[in-house]
């Protein structure tokens, strides 16, 4: 079996080609790429670049495109990971917890964890004065919330966004 064909979304039966593969990887490198230029480099037709870029999101393999900020730039240089247990495992806490807490302006990242956290909260902000706030206003006063452990960050290292080989 060709690595590709172990690229396969589930609940769909499409793998993914070396096309796919090669225009992800595009993609990924630089989001901001011109259909033209994705297509050189892949060495595609343009209609066939966009026809298969679409395909890949219809398909929701590529959900979206973001601009990256630069925190530190925007004020936001500050960053931290916070481990949040809940006081009880009931849906109703734990449906309200996470449509609660995402949307929260400093959230860069929600992550809803096994083991001894219930959550992993990345959030930015301004200085640790704010950081100690955050944590006061949004988690220390919540009732559901039972514990929580709050770590620095002094660099944010990006692993692969894309495809895996």
């Amino acid at each position: 079996m060709s690595s590709s064909a172990k690229n396969v979304r589930p609940g769909t039966s499409e793998p993914l080609d070396a096309i796919d593969e090669r225009l992800l990887a595009a993609l990924v490198a630089d989001a901001r790429i011109s259909n033209k230029q994705l297509a050189e480099l892949v060495g595609i037709a343009p209609s066939t670049a966009l026809m298969r870029t679409r395909a890949l999101s219809e398909r929701g393999i590529i959900e979206g495109f973001e601009a990256k900020l630069s925190l530190s730039a925007i004020g936001r240089s500050v960053q931290a990971l916070i481990a949040v247990r809940l006081r009880a495992h009931d849906r109703e806490q734990i449906d309200r917890f996470t449509a609660r807490v995402p949307k929260l302006p400093a959230v860069l990242s929600t992550f809803h964890t096994s083991g001894s956290v219930d959550y992993l909260l990345h959030i930015a902000v301004a200085t640790t004065e704010d950081l100690r706030d955050w944590v006061l206003d949004n988690l220390a006063t919540d009732p559901v919330v039972g514990h929580t452990e709050t770590t620095l960050v002094f660099d944010h290292i990006q692993g692969n966004h894309g495809p895996l080989p």
